[in-house]
């Protein structure tokens, strides 16, 4: 059983949604992040997600599966104000978000990982750790406490913490990303292929990190590829095709065959 904790709400201190303040509780079951029949291309009169609905609880890992080409990267660089939809509404907390920009998501809590490397590839480790809590740069004591926090959730980090983090392994980056995403405590994650072309026994250890976030009471919006190990921490699954939701439901509705998953509901025609 998953564990859901008490979650607030977000209010903005004046209209348009700038300038964010958490004021007080909402029911636990409340979705933290809703989005609503979203439309949005990269092209003009060219639309990649077309009326496309998620939601990210808090506790639950939330799974956005389906095959290369559907949407699924744009939805999260949609929901992390990267692309503005051309017709739908995002809520942040019961609060719709109208004109709030990809730098403006740590204030409100939102972590984005992408698919491809993020970091800072010359500065060491620890200066990637301090650049993400940047927004709290003038306490000195919270940031130390962060970077310390960091360094014991991930022990590799420490030990390379004055290596420039261009020279990590794959594995070692990915895990650098997560930690440095982690320093402003965030509520939402929203997750891109988090172990693309990492060993096994790493990505066994991000999936479990994951699943970990969730059970602290985060909200795990994740988009992947590696369908057998998404499955297994996933609470709920949406399917994408063509831009659109093919099916949705609790990760049991699917389900225990991986393969047949696979079959019937990714790549098959729907029959």
């Amino acid at each position: 059983m998953v564990r859901q904790t008490a979650s607030v709400r977000i209010k903005p201190c004046w209209p348009h949604t700038r300038g964010f303040r958490i004021v007080d509780a909402h029911t636990p079951a409340t979705p933290w992040l809703a989005a609503r029949n979203l439309v949005a291309g990269y092209l003009p009169d060219i639309n990649i997600l077309q009326g496309l609905s998620v939601d990210a609880v808090r506790g639950q890992v939330r799974c956005v599966l389906g095959p290369n080409g559907t949407g699924k990267s744009t939805l999260l660089k949609v929901l992390f104000g990267l692309l503005t939809p051309r017709r739908g509404e995002i809520r942040l907390g019961g609060v719709p978000l109208r004109g709030v920009g990809a730098h403006e998501m740590g204030k409100l809590r939102v972590a984005y990982l992408p698919q491809r490397p993020s970091i800072f590839p010359f500065l060491s480790v620890e200066v990637n750790l301090r650049l993400g809590a940047w927004q709290y740069r003038g306490d000195r004591t919270r940031v130390n406490e962060s970077v310390r926090q960091a360094f014991d959730r991930f022990p590799i980090l420490r030990e390379r913490r004055r290596q420039a983090g261009g020279l990590l392994s794959g594995g070692q980056q990915r895990q650098l990303e997560i930690a440095r995403s982690l320093m402003t405590d965030p509520i939402l994650f929203l997750i891109d292929e988090p172990t693309a072309s990492i060993e096994p026994r790493v990505a066994t250890q991000i999936y479990g990190l994951i699943k970990d976030l969730a059970a602290q009471g985060r909200a795990i919006l994740l988009v992947d590829q590696n369908i057998k190990k998404a499955l297994e921490i996933a609470d709920y699954v949406y399917v994408m095709r063509t831009g659109s939701l093919f099916a949705e439901g609790p990760r049991a509705n699917f389900g225990g065959d991986t393969h047949e998953l696979v079959a019937r509901w990714l790549y098959a025609s729907g029959k």
